[in-house]
């Protein structure tokens, strides 16, 4: 019974565990979080052999939070918003387990699909965030009235704005850094309109002597304007249209 009491702390640690890296917005290192776990069991196996009343358990939380959080991590380095995100971990597990117990009845059944869900809770977050690390990034080169700037860029497969006047795409960039950057923070430039999330937004715009993208090991000269977006904070990536890459727009000047 020791044993298999055990085991089922050691596999709900280890859930716990891959959640809260997940939760933190770190990467899975399935022999950290096994290791974790098995300190964890540890710690709970000494406290049921000690006999410590609900107090003295609770004293003990955070230590072993903070241990196993750490093994995990693999560095003691924001411990505590670490062994935060284990308990958010523990509720989120806790709370499947207890909702399932029940409906089912039965507390072995409870802890499988518990402890099915939360492993598919995982999965999605693992998922999610090589959702994220997918995204495209790109530099870009600017160079208007004699200045040149390297702006740091994402493709933005969302922006399909077009200036009315020349018909090229818009690379939407924040006000302040393009201005600073390119030394036009006083250069009066024609405005834009465009419809976004937040509303009808003015914006000005310019076409630059050059614009060249370098994106996936490969440089493109691209046909564009630049648009100046007062509503962007300034470390706000260039905004660059997917349409700009291999398409009629761009050339590769590899």
């Amino acid at each position: 019974m020791a044993t298999a009491l055990f085991l089922l702390d050691t596999g709900f640690d280890a859930l716990m565990l891959a959640l809260a890296v997940r939760l933190g917005g770190g990467r899975i290192r399935p022999y950290r979080v096994l290791a974790g776990a098995l300190t964890g069991a540890a710690l709970a196996a000494l406290a049921r052999r000690l006999a410590l009343g609900r107090g003295q358990a609770l004293l003990l939380w955070l230590p072993a939070a903070l241990t196993m959080t750490a093994i995990a991590w693999g560095s003691m380095r924001q411990c505590i918003r670490h062994a935060l995100l284990l308990f958010c971990a523990a509720g989120l597990l806790g709370g499947m387990v207890l909702s399932l117990w029940g409906a089912t009845g039965s507390l072995w059944a409870a802890y499988a699909l518990g402890g099915a869900a939360a492993a598919a809770a995982g999965w999605c977050a693992v998922r999610a965030g090589h959702a994220v690390q997918d995204v495209q990034t790109a530099r870009m080169i600017c160079a208007y009235r004699g200045h040149r700037a390297v702006f740091e860029a994402m493709i933005d497969s969302g922006n399909t704005l077009r200036d009315y006047l020349t018909h090229r795409p818009v690379i939407v960039i924040a006000e302040h850094a393009g201005r600073k950057a390119l030394h036009i923070e006083d250069t009066p430039l024609r405005p834009i309109f465009a419809q976004t999330a937040g509303g009808r937004q003015r914006m000005s715009v310019f076409s630059p002597q050059e614009i060249v993208l370098e994106a996936d090991g490969m440089l493109w000269r691209v046909q564009a304007v630049i648009a100046l977006s007062p509503q962007l904070p300034a470390d706000t990536p260039a905004l660059v249209p997917a349409s700009l890459l291999g398409g009629h727009t761009g050339e590769n000047i590899d």
